[in-house]
């Protein structure tokens, strides 16, 4: 990977009503405390800003900011997940919020994997709906050609076809290492937001369903639902591909914050997916238990 620093958004506007992601990426040395009901965030030669916990939905943070403990604990008392990236936006460690009281699908899950055949069922349900999300990018992705709406499912040769693919079309588009940049900057969002969704639903390494041999859920849910963010990132490094030749200039590399803004935008609806893709797990989970 390259070794250059990701651009980042600015910080959210403190008047907005509905929670928003945070990003505090500064260049120099930035202090995060408590003020009351809000963060404090303390820079030399700057104001201080005030940002209210209930109009935050998570923090990123890289290497230059340093937590004042009593701000670590208010946002884990209020659910707010902290993502701690690198300079080069990968993710070094996670801080994560107390879970949630929506918790019905984590003891749904509990209950069904002490049955003795459970293993293989939920591999069943992964491998069906992997398969079906890499159908979706396929008939999403117009210039890969072979695959329809109807007939059976891909196998798996023709999903790691897909899976080529894609990587040479990113590649021709942006480079070999800005398109594994963008992947992996994207890829890492959507684990970081499955983690967060699923400790929100109650499912964190102190609960029953480690116990229980549970599988690593977070990562294999992510495998389904990447599938369904590859076409915007392909769209997104052709539309940059095709802008750099009409105007005659140099294509720059893929930033962090670009990609952040393609996970956020309303037509990649990744959140929407994601929470699809749980639901989907619990209507299943209530139909076997039926």
């Amino acid at each position: 990977m390259d070794n250059h620093n990701p651009e980042w958004p600015a910080q959210v506007d403190p008047l907005r009503e509905d929670p928003s992601p945070l990003y505090l990426a500064p260049a120099g040395q930035t202090w995060v405390g408590l003020d009351g009901p809000a963060l404090r965030v303390s820079q030399p030669d700057r104001a201080e800003r005030l940002y209210p916990l209930r109009r935050i939905g998570r923090v990123h943070c890289n290497p230059h900011v340093a937590w004042e403990q009593e701000a670590l604990l208010a946002c884990a008392e209020a659910g707010i997940p902290i993502l701690f990236l690198d300079d080069d936006g990968l993710i070094r460690a996670r801080l994560l919020g107390r879970p949630g009281q929506r918790d019905e699908l984590r003891n749904r899950l509990v209950e069904f994997l002490l049955r003795p055949e459970a293993a293989g069922m939920l591999n069943h349900w992964l491998n069906e709906h992997h398969q079906r999300a890499a159908r979706w990018a396929a008939i999403k992705l117009r210039d890969f050609h072979g695959w329809t709406d109807r007939g059976p499912r891909p196998d798996k040769d023709q999903v790691a076809a897909l899976r080529a693919w894609i990587n040479h079309r990113a590649e021709q588009l942006a480079g070999t290492a800005d398109a594994l940049d963008s992947r992996q900057w994207l890829r890492g969002l959507a684990y970081g937001w499955m983690e967060e969704h699923l400790a929100d639903l109650g499912f964190a390494r102190t609960t029953e369903v480690a116990q229980v041999g549970a599988p690593a859920l977070a990562a294999d849910l992510t495998d389904i639902f990447y599938w369904y963010l590859e076409p915007g990132r392909i769209g997104w490094l052709t539309r940059r591909h095709l802008a750099a030749q009409r105007t005659g200039e140099p294509l720059h590399p893929p930033s962090y914050r670009d990609t952040v803004r393609l996970f956020e935008s309303h037509p990649t609806r990744a959140a929407a997916r994601g929470r699809d893709l749980t639901s989907a797990l619990h209507r299943w989970l209530i139909h076997e238990a039926g």
